[in-house]
Order: structure tokens, then C-alpha cells, then sequence
């Protein structure tokens, strides 16, 4: 196995000779997935597979784990979310050739040979983000009851105006 992670790869190459990656890399070097944590400790894990299938396809496959630390969209405190995955990957070299995997295979379009091997992890990564990131609800530092009790913040300003005051005066003006 090899311990060296590669900024792009010949997946043709690795496939035949069979190669398996493993290793941990920093989330912080995941620059979009980045973007999208509360905090950026931490590390992913990774053992992947190149190989051939029964129709001769080269496909990556492997598992990814890791636990990100998103921002709870409930409480706006951290949530943790422990992510493991299974990838299931196919090099194709156009869009026709991805339209024709199997529905367990996702496409990899190989571009001048080479694919980049950080963007296979933060790609499946990206898509293992819930859309709303929130605890369970009793979980939440400030439960829902107590949300559902405050009362709006209110300018003074606006209490007791009509919103269509103005309206009305340029109605009357006319």
C-alpha cells in the first residue's frame, strides 16, 4: 500500500497495476469542504482499491470516514456528523460512456489522462452533506419550546405604523 498521497494520478495506470491508496489527510486541505465546517480539525481516513470489474471497466472503490463538525442550524451551536462511505467509481473518458454505467457505478470523466486524487475524496464528501445541518430536537441547546415563546424583536419605530400609509398619501395627492 502506498503511504505517498499523489496530486493527480493516471487512473488507466493505477488500475492496472492494481494499486490501493490509504491514509489520513487533513479536512483543512479540502478547500470546498472547508468552506462548509464549523471547524476544520480533524482528519479523513481513506482505503481505496483500483481495479478492474467483470466488464473490464476501471473503477476505484473504498471506504472514506471521517467526522465533521457542522453548524446546527437549529441552536447555531456544533453539531457532529460521523460520516462513513462507500465509493464506487468509474473512469470514463466522456459522457457517453458514463451514461452507460450500471446504477451502483458513479462516473469519474478523465480529463488529459489524469484525475485529481484530493477532489475523488472532497467530491464524495461534499455529497455526503445534509442539507440542513441540525441535532436531533432534545438535543439542541435551546429546545424549540423555548424558541416558540420569544416573541419577534420589534422596532418601535415601526409599531402602530401603517405599512400602506404611503400609499394612501400618494393617492391622495393625485
Amino acid at each position: 500500500m502506498s503511504q505517498r498521497m499523489p496530486d493527480r494520478l493516471d487512473p488507466w495506470r493505477f488500475t492496472d497495476l492494481g494499486k490501493e491508496i490509504s491514509g489520513q489527510i487533513p479536512l483543512g486541505s479540502l478547500p470546498r469542504l472547508s468552506a462548509c465546517l464549523l471547524d476544520r480539525a480533524g482528519e479523513v481516513a481513506f482505503d481505496l482499491h483500483f481495479q478492474r470489474d467483470l466488464q473490464r471497466r476501471a473503477t476505484l472503490t473504498g471506504v472514506i470516514s471521517t467526522v465533521l463538525v457542522l453548524e446546527c442550524q437549529r441552536c447555531l451551536e456544533a453539531v457532529d456528523l460521523p460520516v462513513e462511505t462507500e465509493m464506487a467509481i468509474a473512469f470514463v473518458e466522456g459522457y457517453d460512456q458514463a451514461a452507460q454505467l450500471p446504477e451502483g457505478l458513479d462516473p469519474c470523466i478523465v480529463e488529459d489522462g489524469q484525475v485529481q486524487f484530493m477532489d475523488l475524496i472532497e467530491d464524495e464528501l461534499l455529497l455526503m452533506l445534509p442539507q440542513v445541518a441540525m441535532h436531533e430536537p432534545d438535543v439542541c441547546q435551546k429546545p424549540l419550546t423555548e424558541m416558540a415563546d420569544e416573541k419577534p424583536v420589534v422596532q418601535e419605530a415601526l409599531i402602530g405604523e401603517n405599512p400602506f400609509a404611503v400609499l394612501s398619501e400618494l393617492k391622495r395627492e393625485k
